[in-house]
């Protein structure tokens, strides 16, 4: 707890008079309480002594914990809690995830959860959510057709056209919205009103597939600047008579934990465990 200054002053008016009293005594002479003032002076000293030891300490303790301590604030802004949801389909993120930085020192051992409307869910956290081939450029639109037509080759064990329409009806895509990226394709071919993977499609998602989607409950250690990206199934939740928070936990690499918490009114704050 912290001192307020009018106790600091407090502290200071009676460490002054005790020490006049003891100058008063010396300078004046008083014999008979020598003894006492001998002790009066020492004990002064050692109260002095003590008290001087321990700030020191603190200091050190409070300059060694801003050094190692991390911190950890969500990025971007959010308009309801009602827009804070996630789904998977066909391997691809149809909305977009949490993003939290880490501002300060490494941070691990990172875990939440988040309360949205009595509903307590387990944040699941991944640092890479890219669902694209390493060795190429993707489009979001590309990338979602050729997950889906693999798929389908992958089941039927055929490369088997599939209709254009269906497919853009399957992901939301209206007449009309440009497609370029799959007409230049080196993955996707169309004949006619049917899409088919090429050769090189096949090639390429047997032997580089694009990474599924992977969240883990906890996260293991992040650096400073970086940042790390959650999501929760919707499905899996327990009741809770909480407001709707964001509550983050994560430690330095002493082991110290710390929080982050962000309120029903999107405010953050964060402090030590």
């Amino acid at each position: 707890m912290k001192t307020s200054w009018q106790t600091k002053k407090l502290k200071i008016y009676i460490s002054l008079v005790v020490f006049g009293i003891i100058m008063v005594i010396g300078i004046f002479g008083f014999p008979q309480f020598s003894t006492q003032v001998n002790l009066l002076a020492l004990t002064a000293t050692l109260i002095v002594l003590i008290r001087y030891t321990y700030d020191t300490h603190r200091i050190a303790n409070q300059t060694i914990e801003a050094s190692i301590r991390p911190l950890i604030l969500r990025n971007g802004f959010i308009e309801s809690w009602n827009d804070v949801k996630f789904s998977i389909k066909n391997g691809v993120l149809e909305s977009k995830p949490l993003e939290f930085s880490i501002l300060k020192n490494i941070a691990k051992d990172i875990s939440g959860d988040i309360i949205i409307n009595n509903k307590k869910y387990k944040l699941l956290f991944a640092n890479n959510i890219s669902s694209k081939d390493p060795k190429e450029n993707l489009s979001k639109l590309e990338n979602k057709i050729l997950l889906y037509l693999y798929k389908n080759y992958k089941t039927e064990n055929k490369n088997l056209p599939l209709k254009i329409t269906e497919v853009y009806k399957i992901f939301g895509i209206k007449d009309g919205e440009y497609a370029g990226t799959i007409n230049s394709s080196r993955y996707i071919k169309t004949e006619g009103e049917y899409f088919l993977l090429t050769d090189d499609g096949i090639r390429l998602m047997d032997s580089d597939k694009p990474t599924e989607y992977r969240f883990e409950p906890n996260w293991g250690w992040m650096n400073k600047w970086t940042s790390i990206n959650a999501i929760f199934k919707s499905e899996e939740y327990e009741k809770s008579d909480e407001d709707n928070q964001i509550y983050l936990i994560y430690s330095d690499m002493e082991g110290n934990k710390y929080f982050t918490k962000e309120n029903k009114n999107f405010s953050q704050d964060s402090g030590k465990l």
